[in-house]
């Protein structure tokens, strides 16, 4: 550091200490707010974002950190600046501390004029007026006050949906409907499902449902991208963004703007007239081409011209500026322009063939309107997330009519059209931004531990020998010892290296029935407990002197919990072949589904009839999944709902199905049940088997 940044240093520091000695010295969350006041020195050509330090502070500072409005960072309140520019800061710098989303473990340092800073939870009150009118409960506000400073032209509308929030996600909870590209780098496994069909515990595999890089999101992850509160910054709001025509506001200037540059500002009044025939927000579609096909000053594949040859034939002068029915195959393009040709589709609908630019951006604009903009499916987030039929009926059925199953599309399209909008410089034109409002809405919501789910062990053995049916999906276990054995030596392996054990080892008996656990701690914090009750004695004791072989004495032997009545202990997504595998030789089983039909491998769940048969006995006892109370085998809102119902006297339970409602286990059927079941859901709690 030279002298004079070195007298810079001890003046501004001298000066902060004295005159900024009053703050409480705790860190607290603040929201970014970037305005022109904010005098945003330079900004990132990839981004936009706004490089969050200043000049004066250059010795300090730790990495580059890009953000912008509506980000949030932690300040370091003890450590103030005095601002030796007034003009570039009226007030004081703060110490900043940010990490990014995907990798939190990176902390970036930084100052930041404390002008420009809200705490977290800070709303603006000259809006709550305007929020309330608009239909937004108080959660929204906070971050609609910040984005409202930083751009006064805005305009929000609340979409009531109608929907439990909670519903709305067990709905999109199916597999196969939202998926997450998981890579090397990109994502991370604690973000995927884990029921049977997706997860493999035994194994440490998840199924690819699309390609060998898509899997299925959990409950929590689908939650979090689904929650419009997450996305209410100026990287990804516009997923919000109103895609209807709104002729005042979207104009032909904006559209220039919006183009300046490309080769298709050549057709920018093509835009405005197609979104005058189709209804269509010419600058989504302008945004949209851009993004497709657009981008350069000059005219590229799809919107050339040229020739091109598509199963043996040759086409020229076709045009496809969206990309419509670009699927995917070895040139998705070629595939593009042939549907645009109108061959073998009835070549009226959208005025195809689409043998002139103009008449292909307005044929495919009408594509687009007809299909989702104007049935209600009005925005990129409703696009994805079909959420909207109790607004608009035309849209058919809630959850069915969707255009992705990439739960992150909504984000990562709607930060494209930010950059767009921000390349362009248009970002302070009045848009109008839909933005949806469930029932029941969580505080908050958030992604989960990025760590692997799995804590099943691969192996148990006890003094040298493996535990005799070991199933790491069974968590109770008996075994044996000969009277006068007074110690044993566990060992245990976990399925996935990064999980951890306790509980293994040296181990003294200090009775002739001692219980003891092990522990297995999975990367992501989820724990899962195996329970083995070491017996003294040489062998099981007989019910009778008969030596009679009873029901009870297998299942015991076997591991299984039970009753009189039910079978439990089974974790969620279990396989019914676990208790055939476990009770072996000792007995015949028959189990059940509840229609009567004999099932051999399928999900455990609430309500199954399992028929025992020894030498001397035959039972049936039916299996319960605590928290699966309608019997399907899983635990989501249908369950919890449920339980409400019963409590309400609204509708009644009986035998399995009850027991299964009984989550706390104390023969009562209370508020506490509900609330586990629904924190189950959540991810906070886990529902002891």
């Amino acid at each position: 550091m030279n002298s004079l940044k070195r007298f810079i240093f001890i003046f501004v520091f001298f000066v902060s200490v004295f005159a900024f000695n009053n703050f409480v010295k705790a860190d607290y969350k603040a929201t970014v707010l970037i305005t022109d006041g904010a005098k945003c020195e330079l900004k990132s050509t990839s981004t936009g974002k706004c490089l969050y330090r200043d000049t004066d502070f250059d010795s300090y500072v730790s990495g580059v950190v890009w953000l912008d409005t509506g980000d949030q960072v932690t300040v370091i309140e003890g450590a103030t600046y005095a601002s030796p520019n007034k003009t570039r800061c009226d007030t004081y710098y703060v110490k900043v501390n940010y990490s990014f989303q995907n990798n939190p473990s990176k902390v970036y340092t930084g100052y930041f004029c404390n002008s420009n800073l809200k705490r977290e939870g800070e709303v603006d009150n000259n809006y709550t007026a305007e929020f309330i009118n608009a239909g937004f409960p108080e959660s929204y506000f906070s971050k609609l006050s910040i984005l409202k400073a930083a751009h006064p032209n805005w305009k929000f509308i609340a979409v009531n949906t109608g929907i439990d929030f909670n519903y709305a996600v067990s709905r999109e909870n199916t597999l196969g409907n939202s998926l997450l590209e998981v890579t090397g780098g990109y994502n991370n496994v604690g973000y995927l499902n884990t029921w049977a069909g997706s997860y493999n515990y035994y194994t440490d595999t998840f199924k690819a449902y699309d390609g060998s890089d898509w899997f299925a999101a959990n409950y929590d992850t689908i939650a979090y991208y689904m929650d419009p509160r997450n996305f209410l910054i100026d990287m990804y709001v516009f997923q919000f963004e109103a895609l209807a025509y709104e002729k005042d506001l979207q104009t032909l200037s904006v559209v220039q703007k919006l183009l300046n540059g490309d080769y298709l500002n050549n057709y920018a009044t093509s835009f405005i007239t197609a979104a005058s025939e189709s209804q269509v927000s010419p600058v989504y579609l302008a945004s949209l081409s851009k993004q497709e096909v657009g981008g350069h000053s000059y005219a590229t594949t799809a919107i050339s011209g040229g020739t091109f040859t598509y199963n043996g034939n040759t086409y020229s002068g076709i045009y496809n500026p969206y990309n419509i029915g670009a699927y995917s195959g070895t040139n998705p393009v070629y595939n593009g322009l042939y549907w645009a040709t109108g061959s073998g589709y009835q070549t009226t609908t959208y005025n195809r063939p689409w043998n002139s630019l103009d008449k292909a951006i307005r044929g495919g604009a009408k594509w687009i309107g007809e299909n989702y903009i104007n049935i209600g499916q009005n925005t990129i987030y409703f696009k994805k997330w079909d959420v909207v039929a109790n607004v608009n009926s035309r849209s058919g059925n809630n959850f069915e009519h969707q255009y992705q199953t990439n739960i992150q599309a909504p984000m990562i399209e709607g930060n494209s059209v930010y950059k767009s909008y921000n390349d362009s410089k248009i970002l302070d034109s009045s848009f109008v931004f839909y933005i949806p409002v469930y029932n029941n809405m969580p505080t908050t919501t958030s992604l989960p531990n990025t760590g692997n789910p799995n804590n099943y062990l691969k192996s148990l053995s006890i003094n040298g020998s493996s535990v005799s049916s070991f199933d790491g999906g069974v968590t109770n276990y008996n075994y044996y010892v000969k009277s006068g054995v007074n110690s044993v030596t566990i060992n245990a392996e976990t399925v996935n290296s990064n999980a951890s054990i306790s509980g293994t080892g040296y181990v003294s008996l200090t009775s002739d029935n001692t219980k003891h656990d092990i522990t297995v701690k999975a990367q992501n914090g989820d724990t899962r407990t195996y329970t083995i009750n070491i017996i003294r004695e040489a062998a099981p004791i007989p019910d009778n002197s008969d030596n009679k072989v009873s029901v009870e004495n297998v299942l015991n032997n076997a591991g299984i919990k039970n009753n009189n009545k039910y079978l439990m202990g089974f974790s969620v997504g279990s396989n019914i072949n676990q208790i055939t595998n476990k009770i072996g030789s000792n007995a015949t089983v028959t189990i059940k589904d509840t229609t009567g039909k004999v099932v051999a491998s399928d999900t455990i769940k609430t309500g199954y009839s399992v028929t025992i048969k020894t030498k001397d006995e035959e039972k049936t006892l039916k299996t319960v999944v605590y928290g699966d109370v309608n019997g399907d085998g899983k635990i989501t809102a249908v369950d919890y709902v449920m339980i409400k119902n019963y409590i309400m006297k609204r509708t009644s339970l009986t035998g399995a199905n009850l027991e299964a409602a009984d989550v706390d286990k104390n023969k009562s059927i209370t508020a506490v049940d509900y609330v586990r079941v629904k924190n189950n859901i959540m991810g906070s709690y886990v529902i002891p088997q």
